[in-house]
């Protein structure tokens, strides 16, 4: 379990590098759309459609760590061709080879999130019989913070980098091979760590899985349509992803186009600060899913979820700090969401129902047929929130003369804001978890870790500092 939480140090290095301004930048220095923009944030939750056949592999085979390791492999050295094909496409044919580069890089993303969704059941699976199921909140959210010891600077670098070597420019022609150099050459770096991420699973025990087959198999991958419980809960996760996604390329767009930010700002804003917010609530949220039950952090998150979005229309050059609230806010509220969800999946996950003489359970299907029937939802999201960002390229209105003129980005966040809304209102009554404690205990629960943490994190240093006078007073 140790290794795990270390490789994921270097895995977290691997997406903060890749993830925000760069590759942003590089879609905009290849001359990407709206749309295009929509298709990008779209891309990840097409691949997820190739989670259903790993799944049946998984079960098929019992060889959870060698797909793991295939499917992560090819995701973090995908990240080489990425780089340099449409960068040399560019770089040989000139601008006109700009949209034929834009559609390989769409191609190689797609190729890119399909690695994650073919080893990703693999290893919820495997994850789920290596971690004692009365630790997996807190075991996952310590492993997430630990990540974000390595991201944050990782991030904060990236930015620098693209605001003192990457700079896209109308009166330079040649400014965006330019932009295409530094980002290529990051994403490089990244692939580097990844691929260090992958390789340290090497060292985690391989944990036997009886294989599946016949009616046992068909058993397995069919248990979770049979779940009504699961499938209100992942409508409920599938909802929320799809208002989500309306936000995605389109927050760093508005404040790169709108608001006028630097490269090291929108990482500050998109990375930094999310980080930042999860280290103080991730442990609440891990205890809370461990002793709390998963319904009504749902309620907490979900409705958390719903300021956020309202906030990112109030964002102007001279109101920057919103952009730091609801960027905190909504990384916060995201995280309980997605620690319920994946508490829920590694339940259900787990093998302990295998053997010849015991009922199949789901195994690795519960985290396929989650991630496709949420990721179909921020497919259609994403492209959805595409197309109106292109038919609203230039609309705008201005009810009031003195207010701000809202434009296509205002309509998607409080188009986003209502889904988040009704995601709650219409799923989170039929979610039927016996053993959940009510919204509001949970909400004392979390409140009194979060300030203990707080508590306890500001004292820390006073309390060193204490012992160390105390030593130099009595030797």
């Amino acid at each position: 379990m140790g290794i795990v939480t270390v490789a994921w140090m270097f895995g977290s290095v691997w997406m903060n590098l890749t993830a925000g301004a760069p590759i942003t930048q590089f879609a905009k220095g290849l001359g990407a759309s709206e749309f295009q923009f929509g298709v990008l944030s779209a891309l990840p939750f097409i691949a997820s459609l190739f989670s259903l056949p790993a799944s049946l592999l998984t079960e098929r085979t019992g060889a959870r760590k060698r797909i793991f390791q295939w499917g992560l492999y090819s995701q973090r050295f995908m990240w080489i061709p990425l780089a340099i094909v449409p960068l040399l496409l560019v770089q040989h044919y000139g601008q006109p080879a700009s949209e034929p580069a834009m559609l390989v890089f769409l191609a190689f993303v797609l190729l890119m999130h399909a690695g994650q969704s073919i080893g990703g059941p693999a290893w919820v699976s495997w994850m789920a019989d290596l971690v004692p199921d009365r630790a997996r909140g807190k075991y996952f959210s310590r492993r997430r913070q630990w990540g974000i010891v390595t991201a944050i600077p990782a991030a904060i670098l990236v930015g620098v980098v693209m605001d003192r070597w990457a700079h896209l420019s109308a009166a330079d022609p040649t400014s965006h091979v330019n932009v295409l150099h530094v980002c290529a050459i990051v994403f490089l770096v990244a692939c580097l760590f990844g691929v260090v991420d992958i390789f340290m699973f090497h060292w985690v025990p391989a944990i036997h899985k009886e294989p599946q087959r016949g009616l046992h198999l068909f058993h397995a991958l069919a248990e979770p349509l049979r779940n009504r419980s699961f499938l209100w809960f992942a409508g409920m996760i599938a909802t929320l992803v799809f208002a989500v996604s309306f936000m995605g390329q389109f927050v760093i767009l508005h404040l790169i186009r709108r608001v006028g930010v630097t490269n090291t700002e929108v990482q500050l804003i998109t990375l930094v600060t999310p980080m930042l917010a999860q280290l103080i609530v991730l442990p609440a949220w891990g205890r809370a899913a461990d002793r709390m039950g998963k319904k009504p952090l749902l309620a907490i998150a979900g409705l958390g979820l719903v300021g956020p979005a309202v906030l990112w229309c109030f964002v102007t050059p001279q109101h920057l700090w919103i952009a730091y609230v609801a960027s905190a806010l909504g990384a916060a509220t995201w995280t309980g969401v997605e620690i319920a969800n994946f508490n829920l999946v590694l339940e259900l996950s787990a093998s302990k129902g295998e053997g010849p003489d015991k009922k199949p359970t789901g195994g690795s299907a519960y985290f396929a047929m989650n991630s496709i029937i949420i990721n179909v939802a921020g497919l259609v999201g994403g492209l959805t929130s595409g197309v109106v960002a292109q038919r609203l390229e230039h609309w705008t209105w201005q009810p009031l003369a003195t207010m701000r003129a809202i434009g296509a980005y205002d309509v998607l966040f409080i188009l986003s804001a209502v889904l988040r809304l009704a995601a709650v209102v219409v799923f989170l009554p039929y979610i039927h978890e016996p053993t959940a404690r009510g919204t509001r205990e949970a909400l004392r629960f979390m409140t009194a870790n979060i300030y203990n943490n707080l508590y306890n994190a500001v004292l820390q240093p006073l309390r060193f500092v204490g012992s160390r006078l105390e030593s130099y007073r009595n030797p």
